[in-house]
């Protein structure tokens, strides 16, 4: 996965990848969930609502690979 990727959730929306995937800061030492989870989150255009937003990307699917 990487910047410039189209992206699909589970809930069935499409997104344009804006940053790389990184560590949850839930999941860092101090965190909520340390050390019991891991997960990944990046920066995301959502293309029908026109906004960002930050998803968990262990759960999506890239769709078009950015060249």
């Amino acid at each position: 996965m990487k910047i410039g990727d189209l992206v699909l959730d589970p809930f069935g929306d499409t997104a344009i990848l804006l940053s790389e995937p990184r560590l949850s800061e839930d999941c860092m030492p101090g965190g909520e969930y340390y050390p019991d989870a891991t997960y990944y989150e990046a920066v995301v255009f959502l293309t029908s609502f026109g906004c960002k937003d930050v998803w968990i990307t262990d759960d999506v699917e890239v769709l078009s690979e950015n060249r």
